[in-house]
């Protein structure tokens, strides 16, 4: 008997790889097919991911001197006081030239950033009901993203690093408002800062200054504002810690109740002790702002928040000249942030090649930096704050009061394909509406036309079997090492 006829049925039709999620398979290992794929097994040979960005650091580091082009420096300047540049963005500043730029970056006040406000949506907490975490995680990144004042939002993000509160505690308003705070005194005086953050109602909750009472001292806030916020371990006594901790007593917040609703707080004499207190070495009726004003002057905490600015805006583990100079002007300037802000833009180490591509880029940064070059719309920031979960970032949500670790460990095998497969979306969403460009003009304004040999045989081989595919290469110099570091 003859076996009955076999009917195949064709295979569904996939989508290009370079519009579907990319797998492990397709980005560390040699084995994957297509075209996006072999490119995407090139960009990311190996196993070992912090090698390969490692290398490719050290491949572009040698690419005619990396910052040897003024619009290269204006460029990096962007990345690090900002969250990179749209294309019309980069043409910009590169006109005014690298010293004007930094002036303009610098004094963001005389910006106008109306067309943002305009456009931002409206947190209203005047209801007294909390607003979503989303909506603000994306009210948030719609302003780095769109802002015109880019380094004010690069410094709101560097507070919430530092003076850490988090929603695991702290209610929405509340981190809404902490928000605000930071953003208004970005590059104020620190001593300032301090002492407004100190009565914030996000910081009172999270580290219970709220419960801190005469003769109940909760010592939260007073051991973190020593080794966090200022001084660091090793410059303080446990003596100095129950002391301040005397010294913040009598504020507190209205509505026991719902504490985490409270985006006010109130001075109450009979719950503040007003005895007298010996720290570091004075003894006198101290309240929380004497602590700080004694805080704020030291070389200890000088150098701290120095190094750390310089860490944040350069490359990691400066010596101790450069720490050193920050930590005098600084000093020399009353505690003024936007004093060391400004010398660090100015300084030949900033522009050195151990600054180019030294850091990797945060999910924050990451994001904003996807969102510009691909074109978001106000709808999409909510679901974009939200992808980056799993990249190791939630806005408002940091891992301890510690903040988030950074460095490398923004990047393994899973986050690196999260990072990647929302490129990916995001090209997707912007298909239509994506202006076309070329690879030398998305790779001269995404990764400073500086890529590795490898990078670059991978780009140029996908835009010539895809020439037509707008989106596809834009998501595949969104995908490469090069654009991972910032």
């Amino acid at each position: 008997m003859d076996d009955a006829p076999v009917t195949t049925s064709p295979a569904p039709a996939k989508r290009p790889i370079w519009q579907r999620p990319v797998s492990r398979r397709a980005v560390l290992a040699t084995g994957a097919t297509g075209a996006a794929a072999a490119a995407l097994a090139v960009l990311w040979k190996g196993n070992d991911l912090s090698q390969i960005l490692n290398q490719v650091r050290d491949l572009t580091h040698g690419y005619q001197g990396p910052l040897s082009s003024e619009r290269v420096r204006v460029a990096h300047l962007l990345r690090r006081a900002g969250f990179g540049a749209s294309k019309t963005e980069l043409d910009h500043y590169a006109a005014m030239g690298q010293t004007a730029a930094t002036e303009a970056l610098l004094n963001y006040s005389k910006t106008p950033n109306t067309t943002l406000e305009s456009q931002l949506p409206t947190i209203d907490l005047s209801t007294g009901t909390q607003p979503a975490a989303a909506a603000i995680q994306g009210w948030w990144l719609q302003r780095m993203a769109e802002t015109g004042r880019p380094l004010e939002e690069k410094m709101t993000l560097f507070w919430h690093g530092l003076l850490t509160s988090g929603l695991d505690k702290a209610g929405t308003a509340q981190l809404f408002t902490q928000n605000q705070l930071y953003r208004g005194l970005a590059l104020g005086n620190f001593d300032d800062l301090l002492k407004a953050v100190s009565k914030d109602p996000a910081m009172m909750v999270y580290l219970d200054t709220e419960t801190n009472r005469k003769g109940k001292p909760n010592e939260n806030y007073a051991r973190e504002l020593m080794e966090l916020f200022t001084t660091g371990i090793g410059h303080y006594t446990e003596d100095d810690v129950r002391e301040s901790a005397r010294a913040f007593t009598g504020w507190t917040l209205p509505g026991a109740k719902q504490l985490r609703y409270a985006t006010t707080s109130l001075f109450v004499a009979r719950l503040h002790d007003a005895g007298p207190k010996t720290f570091m070495g004075k003894t006198g009726n101290f309240t929380g702002d004497d602590i700080v004003e004694m805080l704020v002057p030291l070389r200890a905490t000088a150098m701290r928040l120095s190094s750390r600015l310089f860490s944040f805006f350069a490359y990691p583990n400066p010596d101790s000249g450069i720490v050193n100079h920050l930590a005098d002007t600084f000093q020399k300037s009353r505690y003024n942030v936007g004093a060391v802000v400004r010398e660090i833009f100015t300084m030949d180490a900033f522009y050195s090649d151990k600054a180019y591509r030294a850091l990797v880029k945060t999910p924050a940064e990451l994001v904003a930096q996807t969102l510009k070059a691909t074109g978001a719309t106000g709808k999409s920031y909510a679901a974009a704050a939200a992808a980056m979960a799993p990249m190791g970032q939630v806005l408002f949500y940091p891992p301890n009061v510690a903040g988030w670790p950074g460095g490398s460990s923004w990047i393994n095998s899973s986050t690196l394909l999260t990072r990647i497969n929302f490129a990916n979306a995001a090209t997707q969403r912007s298909r239509a509406t994506l202006a076309s460009q070329t690879l030398a003009q998305l790779s001269d304004t995404l990764v400073d036309a500086n890529v590795s040999p490898t990078t670059r045989d991978g780009l140029q081989a996908f835009a010539a079997a895809h020439p037509d595919d707008q989106a596809g290469l834009i998501f595949m110099v969104l995908a490469t090492p090069e654009f991972q570091l910032n």
